[in-house]
């Protein structure tokens, strides 16, 4: 178990170690899932300015055990998704991921988020199904990699809890 993780908000600084995390985990995770060439596609491409962005706003939480970072999670506040939910592969099934995910939804129904939506890879559905998200369709994502990638479109209602001044 990921007992020992200590939370905290990501900094711009944190980006490259959050982007080794999600190519990491996604080569391993997505493997078998989609056709090699489109998961290359798309881990090649950077990081867009728009999770830039959410990092300097301070939309990313770190799960960090001792100084490591070992995973992490995105939320964009103004369209209500989840955006990214990464932990390193070694790391893999051990509640981590599930850690992260309560912090991202505490985060997003602090910010007074009702429904929060995300697109999960193939191989992530079930792991949100397991946290009581609906799944509403699966379709065709065109990444700004110019990749084309099957996604799950999904949603979860959440208890509203706002921030105490």
């Amino acid at each position: 178990m990921c007992n020992e993780l200590a939370f905290r908000v990501a900094a711009p600084d944190d980006l490259p170690a959050l982007w080794s995390i999600r190519n990491l985990a996604a080569r391993v995770q997505c493997a078998g899932h989609y056709p090699p060439a489109a998961l290359e596609t798309w881990l090649a491409a950077a990081p867009s300015d728009g999770f830039r962005h959410l990092l300097r706003q301070g939309h990313a939480i770190v799960a960090e055990q001792g100084r490591n970072i070992v995973g992490y999670t995105v939320v964009d506040v103004g369209e209500r998704e989840l955006e990214a939910l990464f932990v390193a592969p070694d790391h893999f099934r051990r509640g981590c991921g599930s850690q992260l995910l309560a912090r991202a939804e505490e985060l997003a129904s602090q910010e007074g988020i009702v429904t929060l939506t995300l697109s999960a890879a193939l191989n992530a559905i079930d792991f949100y199904l397991a946290h009581d998200y609906e799944l509403l369709a699966i379709d065709d994502y065109a990444h700004r990699s110019g990749v084309r990638l099957k996604r799950g479109v999904m949603q979860k209602s959440l208890k509203i809890s706002r921030r105490s001044s």
